[in-house]
Formats: structure tokens, sequence, C-alpha cells
């Protein structure tokens, strides 16, 4: 079966060059204009057609069936003509490191963590082994069957790592935003156990997956998520957050930033944090604090080399324009991913998203290739 699906991805990645991802980050870390945009179109879930944001894996699947899951859905973002890379990645969710400090994944929620625990129980605990710990086994066992059964050119993606305040938020709740003011001690110690874990953890994972075996793209292996910073103040960021985000950057060397659309996490990390070689903006209606939109995010990188990842939901009825717009961005800056959501589609406008994509082709084949 690993066979068959391997040819299978092999020739529809030579059939489609204008949908790879991993080419489109070539041409990105480069600097350099790509002949494709390599852009992503896709609609919120569509209860009417009996989809949800979580659906449990089948039990009693083998480590096998699993990684044989995951092969077999590169290829569906093709469905929409979107971009495929040939990637297994690994873990299950944002859980993943908070399932080493003993949260419950639920399968329905898209194994998000379920229950906290208290700090001086979490402080107790202290470091969680970066080998046994959670969800690492299971991750380990996806590692040697990849590199067991598929070849180099398959790569590995790093597991969803989060970030040491989105880790220590699904660990402790609400508890969270008082304890820095509270038991400032205490908070200081258990994000020095997160971070201490999230760099161990990262460590590890260097060391079982063969360098010729993942993609150097920064937002792949050198990510810090934080969306949990839009729930609190920039000067709560600085004071308490931003130490232990510069410890893991000092390690990483190169950081990638997921600012999850918060204009204040923007501007604080990026300012911040001197070695950000990648980050995120554009617009999302729904959000705890705002979002930044894209001529302030690039407004503020200025000549920085700094990788901008677009991210927008669209407006109904003008989809085509408001992308063009970005798209033409492109002309004086290739440093530039596109990606979009539209909040109004539902699964019958598949078609409707897939003319729209070759008109956006044929657009910057026209103009911007």
């Amino acid at each position: 079966m690993f066979k068959e699906i391997i040819e299978k991805i092999e020739k529809s990645l030579e059939k489609n060059p204008e949908r790879r991802l991993d080419i489109a980050y070539e041409y990105v870390m480069k600097g350099e204009r790509r002949p494709y945009p390599f852009l992503s179109l896709n609609r919120g879930p569509d209860p009417s057609a009996g989809e949800i944001l979580g659906k449990e894996k089948p039990k009693g699947q083998t480590p096998e069936e699993r990684v044989l899951e995951k092969l077999k859905g590169i290829l569906s973002p093709l469905e929409l003509l979107n971009p495929i890379k040939p990637e297994i990645s690994l873990g299950r969710s944002v859980g993943n490191l908070p399932a080493s400090f003993g949260m419950k994944l639920i399968p329905e929620l898209n194994y998000y963590p379920k229950g906290y625990k208290n700090i001086d129980q979490l402080i107790s605990e202290g470091v969680p082994d970066v080998e046994k710990s959670g969800l690492i086994p299971e991750m380990k066992e996806e590692i040697d069957i990849i590199l067991s059964y598929t070849p180099s050119w398959i790569k590995i993606g790093f597991p969803d790592m989060q970030g040491p305040f989105n880790i220590a938020c699904m660990c402790l709740g609400d508890e969270i935003f008082t304890l820095p003011y509270t038991q400032p001690e205490k908070f200081h110690k258990f994000m020095d156990i997160i971070t201490e874990f999230f760099i161990s953890f990262h460590k590890k994972l260097i060391e079982w997956i063969p360098e010729d075996r993942y993609f150097k793209f920064p937002n792949n292996i050198h990510r810090i998520a934080e969306c949990s910073v839009n729930m609190i103040s920039t000067k709560m960021y600085e004071e308490f957050v931003l130490p232990y985000d510069k410890k893991i950057a000092k390690y990483y060397k190169e950081v990638a930033i997921h600012p999850c659309s918060g204009p204040h996490v923007f501007y604080a990390t990026i300012r911040n944090i001197e070695n950000v070689v990648y980050t995120e903006a554009g617009y999302i209606e729904k959000t705890a604090s705002g979002s930044i939109s894209v001529d302030d995010a690039l407004k503020e990188i200025g000549k920085r080399k700094i990788i901008l990842s677009i991210g927008q939901e669209l407006p109904k009825g003008k989809e085509e324009e408001f992308i063009k717009r970005d798209l033409d961005r492109a002309k004086e800056n290739p440093r530039l991913l596109f990606g979009y959501t539209g909040m109004h589609w539902k699964e019958k406008d598949k078609e409707i998203i897939k003319k729209l994509h070759l008109k956006l082709d044929e657009y910057w084949a026209k103009y911007i290739a």
C-alpha cells in the first residue's frame, strides 16, 4: 500500500509543478520572484454538509495505519487546487506538547486539551521526559516508520510545538492571566520548565530526524505560536513572556512567529526578537484583539529580509480583486506567501473556488511571474 500511494504522490508532483509549495519555499527563502503564485484558497467548515471541526480517529489503528493515513492526505489539497508538499507531519494538534504535561486530549476537539492542573502540581512534576511523555513515543514510532517505508524526498514535518505561553495557558487555564502578578516565582518556575522541555524536545527531533528528511523552511522547524498572547497586554508580554521566547529564539538562531493575527503581538515580537525571519499578517474578522493588516505589517518589516505569510478572510463578492491586490505586492516583495479563506463558501462552492484559482494563476502568469 505504501508503494502505491508514494507512486501516486510522485506522479502528482510531476504533473502539478504549479501546486508545489516546497518549490515556493525555495523561491521565498532566496527572495526571488517565482513562476507560480502557489496560493491557497480554503473555506470554513460546512455544518449543513455534515462537516465538523474534529473527528475521532478509528480505534485500534496501528502506527503504520496512522502514517499511511497521513501519507494519503498529502494530495488532499489538490481537490481545491491548493498547494501540496511531500511531507508527513508528526503529532495530532496544538495539544502535542501539553499532552506531555499530562493534559488529556479530546478527539472530538481536534485533540485539543481539556481540563487544567494547578501550578503546584505542574511544578512538582518537573520537566517531562522528552522521549516517553505524552504523544512523544507515538511521534517517534511515526518517524521510524516514515524512514523505513518512504523515500528521502518524502519529508517529515515537525509537530506543532506552539510556544511557551500557549502551552502554559493550555495547562493552567484562566489562572495564567493572574499568576504572574499573584505568584510570580511559581509562574517563572513553570515557564522555565516549559522552555527547557521545549528546547530539549526540539533537540531530540533533530537527533531523530536526518537533516535531509525535513524542509528547512523556518515555519516548519523554528516556530513559536503566540495565540494566547492576544489575551494579554504588550507590557505583560514584554515583562513575563518575552524572556522565554528570546531564549528559544536564541537556540533556534532563526525564528518564525505565528502572531495569530494580533497587531500588538506582531509588533511586540518583531520589535523585540531580532532574529525573526518569518511572520504572518492579514484581516481576520473574529479575533481576540483585532488583526494586523498587510499594509501595516509590510511597513513595519521595511527592508528586513522577513518572509510574510498573508492569511486573510475574503469579502463576499469581492474575492478576486481582494486577492489580486496582494498578488501585486509580489512585484516588489517576493518574500510573500498567500492564503485565503472564504468563510461564506460552502461545500457546494468547490467549482467556484477552483475557477477563481485558475483565474488568479493566469493573472500571476501575465502580470507578475
